[in-house]
């Protein structure tokens, strides 16, 4: 089986790509010019190169390929409404429009919890009703539409959402944001924004895949269905913190700062850093606001349906990422 996978070059798309191709797969990887395939170069049967916002290359890339895993997206919180639209929405509808033509078996689609938001009375699942609030989760949940607006046409379709994902490898994202500013006793890292018992909810990049995986493998269950995969529990803020904490040798902080205050000390942060051209996740405004709401969802349904058991806690799964970090001189 030919498998074209979108975003291969990528953190999630390296570790699928690796999987895959162990398990047997044709791997048809679908990169920019630009991409760094270092890692996957000897895994890959054929390389592809095209770009999202370039619909004539989509059109070659999907030839003769059996089923698509389309992972590439413009990802990050605080980006151009103009490329969100442009490369996740429209870049979307150009390869399900490719793979309508080309009649490609089926169609797995990497989402985001972003998409669902925090959840007033978590956990949320996969009939909440969605509540982005950063245009991220809003482009994605634009982007799902679209997918089953193809499925109504004819394209067999599986959505994946993810939530929060970390794991070695992963470089300028949340996760790595946090992990190596806690590490380094980052002034951003020593106080709790509000109570700290709101909830938040990771995944290893090991068990994404692995849903990735089993959504692939029982495309007969997971046909025109929406999965989330996480961890299978949510933490507060504190006990994330005392996790970190513990692994990295450090005191977890233990002073409380209110919602107000925080975001008055963001902000001149926030300015210097747009105009020095940095990106830190931690020093936005809308980060308080996100500390202090709950993102916790359950993923009941991938476990009944699909089989999928998470085989990482937060613990286990952290403690691989900081010594991987670590090693590579991030921390």
């Amino acid at each position: 089986m030919k498998i074209l996978v979108t975003g291969a070059s990528g953190f999630l798309g390296g570790h699928l790509v690796e999987t895959l191709a162990n398990k047997g797969y044709k791997i048809i990887a679908m990169v920019r010019e630009t991409s760094n395939i270092e890692l996957i170069k000897d895994l890959v049967f054929e390389f592809r190169y095209a770009d999202l916002s370039e619909p004539e290359t989509i059109v070659e890339a999907v030839k003769g390929v059996d089923v698509i895993i389309h992972l590439a997206a413009y990802y990050t919180f605080h980006g151009s409404s103009k490329l969100y639209e442009k490369i996740n929405v429209e870049g979307t509808r150009y390869l399900a429009e490719a793979a309508l033509k080309n009649k490609i078996q089926h169609f797995i689609y990497c989402s985001t919890t972003e998409v669902i938001g925090p959840v007033k009375n978590p956990p949320g699942d996969e009939n909440t009703e969605p509540n982005p609030t950063y245009e991220y989760g809003r482009s994605k949940l634009k982007a799902e539409k679209i997918i089953k607006e193809y499925g109504l046409k004819g394209v067999n379709y599986t959505i994946i959402r993810p939530s929060g994902i970390y794991g070695p490898r992963n470089v300028n994202d949340v996760s790595y944001w946090t992990i190596t500013s806690f590490a380094k006793n980052s002034i951003g890292t020593r106080f709790i924004i509000g109570s700290g018992e709101n909830l938040v909810q990771f995944v290893h990049v090991k068990d994404v895949v692995e849903g990735f995986t089993l959504a692939l493998e029982k495309r007969d269950i997971s046909s025109r269905q929406t999965y989330i995969i996480s961890e299978d529990k949510a933490y507060t803020y504190k006990q994330v913190y005392e996790i970190l904490a513990d692994l990295t040798g450090r005191k977890p902080p233990s002073k409380h700062i209110p919602k107000t205050l925080a975001k008055i000390l963001i902000a001149p942060i926030q300015g210097v850093n747009r105009i020095l051209g940095k990106e830190n996740f931690l020093y936005h405004i809308s980060t308080v606001d996100s500390v202090c709401s709950d993102r916790a969802y359950s993923i009941e349904k991938a476990k009944r349906e699909l089989g999928y058991t998470p085989r990482y806690d937060l613990r286990t799964g952290l403690k691989e990422t900081i010594e991987w970090y670590t090693k590579n001189g991030y921390i």
